[in-house]
């Protein structure tokens, strides 16, 4: 398959943004209940709701990013600037956890009130993710149509 710009744009939007959130997740394994972590990792405070289940469930992602999402992009990066079809299929499922996971915390902190609604936050913070991973989506979608 070729690669064109479109490809380089996605697979390294791709790396870049999967690549922070894995660094970040990485920090969450190490020090999880760390104030640093709480407020740049996590978002929120512990004593905004039941604090087991708070760090439970950021604990979770904080697992899942860099074991299992972190491999799945890089592996779908790689193989779409190789031009190889299972490249992009395999973009096409790393898309998922992008939109996906959005709808937890979309929900999570929305109706726990941890974050303050504020344009930066729903749109540049928490937008970014649901938009590249639909953009992704529907780019490998189109590609393993050709």
């Amino acid at each position: 398959m070729e690669v064109t710009a479109a490809t380089w744009i996605v697979a390294l939007v791709g790396l870049v943004l999967i690549g922070l959130l894995g660094s970040l997740q990485l920090v969450a394994l190490l020090r999880p209940r760390a104030q640093w972590t709480i407020d740049n990792v996590y978002g929120g405070s512990p004593e905004d709701t039941d604090p087991a289940a708070y760090f439970a469930f950021n604990r979770a992602t904080a697992w899942a990013d860099p074991l299992l999402l972190v491999p799945l992009q890089v592996g779908a990066s790689i193989g779409m600037l190789r031009g190889d079809r299972w490249g992009f299929l395999l973009g096409l499922l790393a898309s998922v956890p992008f939109w996906y996971t959005a709808v937890f915390f979309y929900f999570w902190d929305r109706d726990l009130g941890i974050r303050r609604n504020s344009f930066g936050y729903w749109v540049l913070t928490w937008g970014m993710w649901p938009v590249f991973g639909i953009a992704e989506a529907i780019y490998c979608f189109i590609r393993l149509l050709d």
